[in-house]
């Protein structure tokens, strides 16, 4: 006795077996790519924390033509000395016992209002020529720890010049007296989750 139909059997079954592995690999590579996984939840909140950070310096730095950007005004005024969040206010790190010595400007008031109601950790760096032209120095002014490795960076690029009234105990030199040019500042606001 012979069954005539016993490879069209086998055909159906390896048939079979190949569309239902196609289907899981499918499924497989389908999981990677929905919202849920970690790395795209990371990647979500990078570029919220971006654009969120791109809006604050923009907004700073707009001004109305023939006035400084509120972003200026404070990197003209800023002391250089490094201030620190302490709950409550922006102090100077390790001399807070006087109230002049806190941070009280554009930035701090946009910072407050925006980053820190939502819990969101932060740094502002300045980094500018030093006055032989050809040596960049990085100071922060503001320091809230060391940012996580989802730490995004943004930048804004300040101009100032020789007619800018700069506060004399600003770190900024004029790198070349014999030009308008007084320094370019990159502001460096960055940015992480707790």
């Amino acid at each position: 006795m012979f069954d005539d139909k016993a490879q069209m059997h086998t055909l159906e079954g390896v048939a079979a077996a190949t569309i239902m592995l196609l289907v899981i690999v499918y499924a497989i590579d389908a999981t990677s790519m929905t919202p849920l996984t970690s790395s795209t939840a990371n990647v979500h909140v990078e570029t919220e924390l971006q654009v969120l950070g791109q809006d604050i310096l923009g907004a700073l730095d707009y001004a109305e033509p023939g006035y400084n950007s509120k972003l200026k005004n404070d990197v003209l005024t800023w002391n250089g000395k490094e201030y620190v969040w302490n709950g409550t206010k922006y102090m100077e790190n390790g001399n807070a016992s006087y109230l002049q010595n806190n941070l009280t400007n554009n930035l701090t008031n946009i910072l407050g209002a925006t980053l820190i109601t939502q819990g969101i950790a932060h740094n502002v760096e300045l980094t500018f020529l030093a006055n032989n032209g050809t040596t960049y120095v990085t100071r922060r002014m503001i320091y809230n720890g060391d940012p996580s490795e989802n730490a995004v960076i943004v930048f804004r690029k300040i101009v100032l010049q020789n007619s800018d009234t700069i506060n004399s105990g600003n770190p900024i030199k004029d790198i070349d007296p014999s030009t308008n040019l007084y320094n370019i500042v990159d502001v460096k606001l960055i940015l992480w989750r707790m």
